[in-house]
């Protein structure tokens, strides 16, 4: 039998659980169900009406955008006696005043992050069961994430360069630059197994990988994305610290502090939906990158 839960979550507060399927004692997924989980937000989208012909002017892809997701989740509250009924409702009050993570297991097991709550609590009373009840969340970032996301290791090799575009010389037997040679040549990434991988996501959205790096990295780091064109280069050392590459809101961070202004190549890339994206640690040193990705759904 598939199972089905959903369990809302926040720092400093034990998690609370919602049955599918209710026992004796606990808080249930009402007949009602889980409102604005499965269907998408509202769509965000700017329309400019033709002056002259029929309709409006087309919408680029990437123009279609959409708004916070709001969750309703139906539920109700069984216990052996008033006392312990009001302890499961207190448990769910805790998560007030803090960011909220709803995780729901079906047939996928998915969540959103960083989300708000309020409550609506039936009015009547009664010893040891409530009539339905709702838990709205919204949560600013509507995209719901795989519960476990993939991870894999770029390790650096001693040998891996992306040389960048090639300069001409003197033909003379030293090597002293005259310009740009032409036709413009980018050269080849030398690699080993280890320091190339693959990041892929199989859901129904864009995903935004996560890459941290562990040093040391004297020059700093150079990830390079062959098939999209791509290069994302941090200029600084790296040592014990490690540096965090978030796609999504496209910083570098250090101890969580800001360190974005040393990115001199932002060559983000997100991963469409049902693709992958090869990925390459150009730079050599003794260090390595950790990339996180979750399969995305909208």
């Amino acid at each position: 039998m598939t199972p089905y839960y959903a369990e809302l979550s926040a720092d400093g507060v034990p998690t609370v659980r919602f049955e599918g399927r209710q026992s004796l004692r606990c808080l249930g997924i009402s007949k009602n169900g889980i409102e604005g989980w499965d269907s998408t937000p509202a769509a965000k989208v700017t329309t400019t009406e033709r002056g002259q012909g029929d309709g409006g002017h087309d919408i680029a892809s990437g123009d279609i955008l959409y708004a916070s997701r709001t969750v309703s989740l139906r539920f109700t509250a069984v216990d052996l006696d008033r006392e312990g009924l009001v302890t499961q409702l207190d448990a769910l009050r805790r998560m007030v005043h803090r960011p909220v993570r709803l995780r729901v297991v079906d047939t996928d097991d998915t969540y959103c992050d960083g989300g708000y709550l309020t409550l609506t609590m039936d009015a009547k009373r009664h010893e040891s069961w409530t009539e339905e009840n709702t838990a709205t969340i919204v949560f600013e970032r509507p995209e719901r994430l795989a519960a476990q996301g993939i991870s894999f290791q770029l390790k650096a090799v001693e040998n891996a360069i992306y040389p960048g575009l090639n300069w001409g010389d003197d033909n003379g037997g030293e090597s002293k630059p005259t310009g740009l040679e032409y036709p413009m040549d980018y050269g080849d990434i030398i690699t080993g197994n280890d320091n190339m991988g693959m990041i892929v996501n199989m859901g129904t959205s864009r995903s935004y990988p996560v890459y941290e790096v562990h040093g040391p990295f004297p020059h700093g780091v150079e990830l390079v994305f062959p098939t999209q064109n791509g290069v994302l280069t941090y200029s600084q050392p790296i040592y014990e610290t490690p540096l965090v590459l978030d796609t999504r809101t496209r910083t570098a961070s250090i101890d969580r502090l800001d360190v974005s202004r040393n990115l001199t190549r932002r060559g983000w890339q997100t991963i469409p939906p049902g693709y992958g994206v090869q990925v390459v640690l150009a730079t050599a040193g003794a260090g390595w990158v950790t990339v996180t990705n979750h399969d995305t759904y909208m």
